[in-house]
């Protein structure tokens, strides 16, 4: 029988570290979950910049706002997660009728990150848009390193003939570096997926492998787990997580070692 698992990778084959800041306010919470602040709005979106690093925040102006700095650069955005069924367009639109968050917002996030996170994997930044208001209320910035073990997992998988797929809503530099630490082809490293895209995936990976498992721990995972032959959801990453996410999964597991058991148990002898 032939395999595919898919790893989602925040909070799933890395401990992610978020931080979120108040525009309004200043204040920076730690340990957010990003998704739920924008499922918790109604007319919100997840915005993520498509940047390879955070580096190129050093050479602007703090005061500039993050809508004049996307208005004359090349970097693109990426909607991860939506309340309600605007559009890429319309949400672009209302991030850039924004006046307030700057870039020195954003480096602020970036610095609490790198404070807490020491041995960083890579970071990202991102916002939250108030779209009916043409808002950005948040900024955000996440790093990441491996869990114990992930590399171990990765290999074994390999060993009993299963093939690793990642899907994330990272940006391609870090799906690409995560996906040379552990081995694995690039082009089996899916970037900037919207929970949507990651359930697509799924149903594409179906039609070629006579099972699919679906590993993520958020809800932005809801999706593919549903969508899965096997959902499984790893909660290894503290924080929150809806009732709707354990009551979809077929399996929730605490460390993502265990996932090699999962799937062994569900082979065929011999495999």
């Amino acid at each position: 029988m032939k395999t595919a698992v898919i790893f989602d990778s925040a909070g799933t084959l890395l401990k992610a570290y978020r931080v979120a800041k108040n525009v309004r306010t200043g204040q920076i919470t730690e340990n957010v979950a990003s998704t739920n602040m924008v499922l918790q709005h109604q007319g919100c979106a997840l915005v993520a910049m498509r940047a390879d690093s955070a580096d190129f925040l050093d050479k602007l102006n703090a005061g500039t706002t993050i809508s004049a700095f996307l208005a004359s650069s090349s970097i693109g955005l990426d909607v991860i997660c939506r309340r309600s069924k605007c559009t890429t367009d319309r949400i672009s639109q209302a991030a850039m009728g924004d006046t307030q968050a700057t870039i020195g917002d954003m480096r602020d996030a970036v610095a609490a990150v790198k404070l807490k996170c020491k041995d960083i994997y890579y970071v990202n930044m991102g916002f939250v848009v108030d779209v009916p208001h043409s808002e950005i209320p948040y900024v955000l910035a996440t790093g990441g390193r491996l869990f114990s073990g992930v590399k171990q997992l990765i290999r074994r998988l390999g060993e009993l003939g299963v093939d690793v797929y990642i899907a994330s809503g990272d940006n391609r530099k870090s799906l690409s570096a995560l996906a040379r630490e552990l081995g694995l082809p690039e082009a089996r490293a899916f970037d900037a997926l919207s929970p949507s895209g990651k359930k697509e995936l799924v149903i594409k990976l179906r039609e070629k492998y006579d099972r699919v498992v679906m590993v993520g721990d958020g809800i932005n995972d809801h999706q593919a787990i549903q969508a899965a032959d096997i959902g499984v959801l790893t909660v290894q990453q503290a924080g929150p997580r809806p009732q709707i996410l354990y009551d979809s999964a077929d399996v929730v597991i605490d460390n993502i070692r265990n996932v090699e058991e999962v799937i062994s148990k569900r082979l065929p002898e011999g495999k």
